[in-house]
């Protein structure tokens, strides 16, 4: 029997339930796409021909003098004061999107846009190094859960800061310090649950466990996803804060924009697993992986329950058939495991609020007066889709058979 008998590769699927945004490394300012307000549509361009019909039509002069202008007026609206319509700049014109936008009425941009990871050509996709992010954290949370003494001394050894980040709100030099020392206690609780591999290197010697290659993640592969239909759905979303108090219940809305893939897009990927090594932390098929995001997902979801209560019972109900939470702006507490490490909620909430406190300066934790207590960050990741209010980020991996 050798290796390949353990090997086996699945054709997964991820679905889309609530809007999702795979942030790449671009992002386009307010003077680099066309925005117009009265149809809501954004048009991305096609930087190397926008250019060209600047210059072709003896623009250039008068587009570097608005760049480098504090003018209010949007790029569109300064096309439109030369006689031009978007008819007229088609070529320039990659693709476009519709925009959701619930603030900044008066204005005819939307600042930043954050846009989605693409193709070369194009076509939106989702790596496959973000749903294996996803699937090492939930194996962590697993993990801990079995592995009760590993988690009673790191929590002890991080929560032991907490007096060192109350000291560094006054002595700011102590903050990078204490984020390094955070780092190297997490890398070491992931070397102690993960790195289960004994290996031997070309001249028999031991390898040590702290490298990446003694790691049972090596044993689960993912490949990018790819839409199974031609067209992928995408908005323009904007970024909503929904608070705990009931003056904020309705919800902040800030002017962050996302270029998004909406409900219902469905990604077909593949995802190997070698059982020689997975087998090490108890996953030996895909129905035992898929049990563990699910796992891991219902305890970052009863925690938001928890705290934020009925009110918004129902944005829970609507992503029931869920499992992961994918992306950007899905919230500090879907990617960090302090609260699977603390004995009790308050302690890891008390250790979030200080830790946050420090690194961006909020004096006490309070907000408007409140100090967090029941849930640190005290907002949960929202936008608006088709008139309602919904939680970013949520999709659902199964085998696609």
């Amino acid at each position: 029997m050798n290796n390949r008998d353990f090997q086996e590769t699945y054709k997964m699927a991820v679905e889309i339930l609530t809007p999702v945004n795979i942030a790449c490394d671009e992002v386009l300012k307010a003077n680099e796409y066309l925005y117009d307000a009265k149809t809501s549509t954004v048009y991305f361009l096609n930087q190397m021909m926008w250019h060209k019909f600047i210059y072709t039509h003896n623009l250039f002069d008068e587009y570097e003098r608005y760049i480098k202008s504090s003018s209010e007026k949007s790029l569109y609206e300064w096309l439109q004061s030369f006689g031009y319509k978007i008819n007229d700049i088609k070529l320039a014109i990659k693709s476009k999107a519709f925009a959701h936008v619930n603030v900044l009425k008066s204005k005819k941009t939307l600042n930043d846009i954050v846009l989605q990871s693409k193709l070369i050509d194009g076509t939106p996709f989702i790596p496959g190094s973000s749903i294996k992010g996803v699937i090492r954290t939930a194996i962590l949370y697993d993990l801990l859960n079995k592995n009760r003494e590993i988690k009673k001394r790191y929590w002890n050894e991080i929560k032991s800061l907490r007096s060192s980040m109350k000291s560094a709100q006054i002595k700011k030099y102590l903050i990078n310090d204490i984020n390094k020392d955070i780092n190297k206690k997490a890398t070491n609780l992931e070397v102690a649950l993960l790195h289960k591999l004994n290996l031997v290197n070309k001249e028999n010697k031991p390898i040590k466990q702290f490298n990446a290659v003694c790691s049972v993640m090596r044993g689960i592969s993912v490949g990018d996803s790819e839409h199974i239909n031609q067209a992928v759905p995408m908005e323009v979303l904007q970024k909503i804060d929904l608070g705990l108090n009931k003056d904020v219940d309705v919800g902040k809305e800030l002017p962050v924009f996302r270029e998004c893939i909406l409900p219902k897009a469905k990604f077909n990927f593949q995802l190997k697993i070698d059982k020689t090594m997975t087998k090490e932390i108890g996953i030996n098929s895909i129905d035992d992986l898929l049990r563990v995001l699910q796992n891991y997902f219902d305890f970052v979801n009863d925690i938001f329950k928890s705290a934020f209560g009925k009110r918004c019972e129902h944005l829970f109900d609507e992503i029931n058939g869920g499992n992961i939470y994918l992306g950007s702006n899905t919230g500090f507490l879907t990617k960090t495991l302090v609260m699977a490490l603390a004995d009790r909620k308050e302690e890891a909430v008390d250790f979030i609020r200080d830790l946050l406190d420090m690194n961006f300066n909020q004096k006490d934790a309070k907000h408007n007066g409140i100090k967090d207590t029941k849930i640190s960050p005290r907002t949960l990741k929202a936008t608006k889709y088709k008139g309602n209010t919904i939680l970013m980020g949520v999709a659902k991996i199964y085998k696609d058979e």
